[in-house]
Protein backbone atom coordinates (compact mmCIF):
# COMPACT_ATOMS: atom_id res chain seq x y z
CA UNK A 1 0.00 0.00 0.00
CA UNK A 2 1.36 3.36 -0.52
CA UNK A 3 2.60 5.27 2.45
CA UNK A 4 0.55 8.07 1.72
CA UNK A 5 -2.78 6.52 1.17
CA UNK A 6 -2.12 4.61 4.71
CA UNK A 7 -1.97 8.10 5.91
CA UNK A 8 -4.98 9.66 4.56
CA UNK A 9 -6.46 6.49 5.95
CA UNK A 10 -5.13 6.63 9.77
CA UNK A 11 -5.98 10.84 9.74
CA UNK A 12 -9.96 10.13 8.71
CA UNK A 13 -10.13 7.22 11.09
CA UNK A 14 -8.56 9.07 13.71
CA UNK A 15 -11.18 11.98 12.62
CA UNK A 16 -13.88 10.13 12.67
CA UNK A 17 -13.09 7.87 15.69
CA UNK A 18 -12.93 10.70 17.94
CA UNK A 19 -16.51 12.65 16.77
CA UNK A 20 -17.99 8.98 17.31
CA UNK A 21 -16.56 8.66 20.80
CA UNK A 22 -17.03 12.81 21.53
CA UNK A 23 -20.60 12.69 19.56
CA UNK A 24 -22.47 9.15 19.87
CA UNK A 25 -20.77 7.90 23.47
CA UNK A 26 -20.54 11.09 25.04
CA UNK A 27 -23.37 9.78 27.87
CA UNK A 28 -21.57 6.71 28.66
CA UNK A 29 -18.09 7.75 27.96
CA UNK A 30 -15.98 7.01 31.45
CA UNK A 31 -14.51 10.31 31.82
CA UNK A 32 -12.95 12.51 29.25
CA UNK A 33 -11.04 10.62 26.47
CA UNK A 34 -8.68 11.79 23.86
CA UNK A 35 -7.80 9.89 20.46
CA UNK A 36 -4.07 11.02 20.28
CA UNK A 37 -2.95 8.29 17.10
CA UNK A 38 -4.00 6.03 14.99
CA UNK A 39 -1.56 3.72 13.25
CA UNK A 40 -2.94 1.38 10.78
CA UNK A 41 -1.32 -1.83 9.36
CA UNK A 42 0.02 -2.74 6.14
CA UNK A 43 -3.12 -4.02 4.40
CA UNK A 44 -5.71 -1.98 6.71
CA UNK A 45 -6.90 -4.67 8.58
CA UNK A 46 -6.03 -3.41 12.18
CA UNK A 47 -5.93 -0.01 13.73
CA UNK A 48 -4.28 0.66 16.55
CA UNK A 49 -5.54 3.50 18.26
CA UNK A 50 -4.13 5.34 21.00
CA UNK A 51 -5.85 7.28 23.60
CA UNK A 52 -5.65 9.21 26.89
CA UNK A 53 -8.07 9.71 29.33
CA UNK A 54 -8.71 12.54 32.56
CA UNK A 55 -11.24 11.55 34.98
CA UNK A 56 -11.70 7.68 35.53
CA UNK A 57 -9.02 4.60 35.42
CA UNK A 58 -7.33 3.23 32.59
CA UNK A 59 -8.32 -0.46 33.08
CA UNK A 60 -11.86 1.38 33.06
CA UNK A 61 -11.71 2.75 29.88
CA UNK A 62 -9.89 0.53 28.03
CA UNK A 63 -12.50 -2.08 28.92
CA UNK A 64 -15.14 0.41 27.39
CA UNK A 65 -13.38 1.40 24.41
CA UNK A 66 -12.81 -2.79 23.92
CA UNK A 67 -16.66 -3.51 24.52
CA UNK A 68 -17.58 -0.25 22.20
CA UNK A 69 -15.46 -0.91 19.30
CA UNK A 70 -18.40 -2.68 17.51
CA UNK A 71 -20.49 0.33 17.88
CA UNK A 72 -17.74 2.56 16.93
CA UNK A 73 -16.75 0.48 13.82
CA UNK A 74 -20.49 0.47 12.63
CA UNK A 75 -20.65 3.90 12.98
CA UNK A 76 -17.29 4.40 11.04
CA UNK A 77 -19.05 2.35 8.11
CA UNK A 78 -21.46 5.05 8.16
CA UNK A 79 -18.67 7.76 7.95
CA UNK A 80 -15.74 6.08 5.97
CA UNK A 81 -15.93 4.26 2.82
CA UNK A 82 -13.28 1.56 2.79
CA UNK A 83 -13.57 -1.60 1.18
CA UNK A 84 -13.21 -3.26 4.53
CA UNK A 85 -12.97 -1.34 7.96
CA UNK A 86 -10.06 -2.46 10.16
CA UNK A 87 -10.56 -4.25 13.19
CA UNK A 88 -9.79 -1.54 16.24
CA UNK A 89 -7.48 -2.09 19.14
CA UNK A 90 -7.38 0.60 21.63
CA UNK A 91 -4.36 1.05 23.61
CA UNK A 92 -3.50 3.64 26.20
CA UNK A 93 -0.96 6.50 24.73
CA UNK A 94 2.17 6.14 26.73
CA UNK A 95 3.77 8.76 25.57
CA UNK A 96 2.83 11.56 28.79
CA UNK A 97 3.59 9.17 31.25
CA UNK A 98 7.71 8.59 29.28
CA UNK A 99 7.54 12.72 29.05
CA UNK A 100 6.92 12.61 32.93
CA UNK A 101 9.45 10.27 33.90
CA UNK A 102 12.06 11.64 31.91
CA UNK A 103 11.52 14.91 33.56
CA UNK A 104 11.51 13.51 37.28
CA UNK A 105 15.00 11.85 36.35
CA UNK A 106 16.02 15.12 34.82
CA UNK A 107 14.67 16.96 38.29
CA UNK A 108 17.08 14.16 40.06
CA UNK A 109 19.98 14.76 38.17
CA UNK A 110 19.53 18.30 38.59
CA UNK A 111 19.10 18.44 42.24
CA UNK A 112 22.02 15.41 42.14
CA UNK A 113 24.29 18.31 40.56
CA UNK A 114 23.27 21.24 42.97
CA UNK A 115 23.90 18.91 46.21
CA UNK A 116 27.64 18.21 45.02
CA UNK A 117 28.35 21.56 43.78
CA UNK A 118 27.19 22.85 47.76
CA UNK A 119 29.26 19.90 49.05
CA UNK A 120 32.16 21.40 47.07
CA UNK A 121 32.17 24.99 47.63
CA UNK A 122 31.92 23.74 51.78
CA UNK A 123 35.28 22.11 51.41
Amino acid sequence: MLPRRKERISVLLHQAISEIIETGLKKTTPGLITITNVKVSPDVSIAWVDYTVIGADEIVVQKFLDRSAGFITSRLAAKIRLRALPKLKFSPDKTAKRAERIEELLREIKSEDSIAEDSSDAS
